[in-house]
């Protein structure tokens, strides 16, 4: 089948379970029993984030515990979609019409916020994302993610070079996925906007070969700090044999691992941006919560965890204090209604809301490569336009 008669096919098909959903009645509706919760994970394929419904379970364990929520438990359906069309457009329809779910909480697909965002917004059901991954996650009316993106994350990763780091030449080396182009487009225009700066260069194809190219003409650019989102470590060693110690690189948050810190060679400056308090120390403001659920359960401590953690924790707030019975169309109300809630695992505080575009948390901390590990940096948590 060519990819043009496949995308049309699954298009059909997703229009065919959008209508069947919409005519189904209330599902969801039900205020007795366990309050079921769906989220719509990748633990299998391209995109693996197994940590993630294992983390909100464990969160809802706990409330269950304590008592549940006025009474009632809490039940997580999590469902894998393996980064499969076709399989989490089925799987929104699945929890929303035959597991009669109130809200989705904790989903970390790659796939799931543009595929089935019309599907929430018809059938009136909100999803809290632990990891909103695509443009849509933030820009859809029922879908508010608890983390900030890769887009606003860019704004503040150009900010911190430019306003932080006193950088007048900022450079990009990019790989923009398919459909994210506008996002960086504007990620990029709002720092400018901000700032009144511009790129001094920048490549938005940078492929998985060899980077001497792009490394040579930020050189000639005079780039005084580069942005980078690709493999780092035979990046980061041709950067070093281009002789470029004196550059700033600046990664986003998938690049924060143990692995790419053993991976910078000795003499690079190299730092990288996070969407919540960096994960590598327990003691930041907020962490301690989040770590004591994982070490509890022996569940792996990364970033999604932590956004695994929030999602849950904002969404049982809402719940107790909720005065209606906890249903589809009363978690709705309530979330849209709701009072930003202040977590010091972010840098701005979170909230549902009404209206159609959703990115409520705002802000990066930076932590920076050294002797194979990520010291944390002082600053606090850089959103930008906002003096910390």
């Amino acid at each position: 089948m060519k990819r043009t008669s496949m995308t049309a096919a699954l298009a059909t098909t997703a229009l065919v379970l959008v209508s069947s959903a919409c005519s189904s009645g209330s599902s969801g509706e039900s205020s007795d029993g366990p309050i079921k919760v769906g989220a719509i994970n990748g633990v299998t394929g391209l995109f693996q984030t197994p940590e993630v419904p294992q983390a909100v379970k464990a969160v809802f364990d706990e409330v269950n515990a304590a008592g549940g929520v006025n009474g009632r438990k809490l039940e997580l359906i999590s469902i894998d979609d393996t980064m499969n069309p076709q399989r989490s457009t089925e799987a929104a329809i699945d929890l929303i019409r035959s597991k009669g779910v109130v809200a989705l909480v904790g989903s970390s697909s790659a796939v799931d916020c543009g595929l089935n965002r019309a599907t929430y917004q018809k059938n009136n059901v909100v999803s809290i994302p632990a990891v909103g991954v695509d443009a849509a996650c933030f820009t859809s009316p029922n879908i508010a993610p608890v983390n900030p993106g890769p887009f606003t994350l860019l704004t503040a990763m150009l900010y911190y070079a430019s306003e932080t780091l006193g950088h007048d030449k900022v450079c990009m080396d990019y790989t923009v996925l398919p459909g994210s182009g506008d996002g960086v487009d504007k990620a990029v225009k709002e720092w400018s906007e901000l700032t009144g700066k511009k790129l001094a260069h920048k490549e938005f194809a940078v492929g998985e070969g060899d980077p001497t190219k792009y490394l040579v003409a930020d050189k000639a650019a005079g780039c005084q700090a580069v942005l980078y989102n690709g493999p780092v470590g035979p990046y980061m060693s041709q950067a070093k044999t281009q002789g470029m110690g004196g550059v700033d690189f600046i990664f986003g948050a998938n690049s924060y691992t143990d692995a790419n810190a053993k991976a910078i060679p000795a003499g690079m400056s190299v730092y990288a941006g996070t969407e919540w308090q960096p994960y590598t120390d327990e003691t930041l403001p907020g962490n301690k919560r989040w770590a004591d659920i994982v070490s509890k359960n022996k569940i792996q401590k990364t970033a999604f965890s932590q956004g695994a953690v929030m999602s849950a924790d904002v969404f049982v707030q809402v719940l107790k204090g909720m005065k209606d019975p906890v249903n589809r169309s009363s978690v709705t109300k309530a979330l849209k209604n709701m009072q930003p809630i202040t977590y010091p695992m972010v840098g701005t505080p979170w909230v549902f809301g009404p209206g159609d575009v959703h990115n409520p948390v705002k802000g990066s901390r930076f932590v920076k490569a050294e002797n194979g590990k990520w010291k944390v940096l002082p600053e606090g948590f850089v959103v930008p336009g906002q003096k910390s």
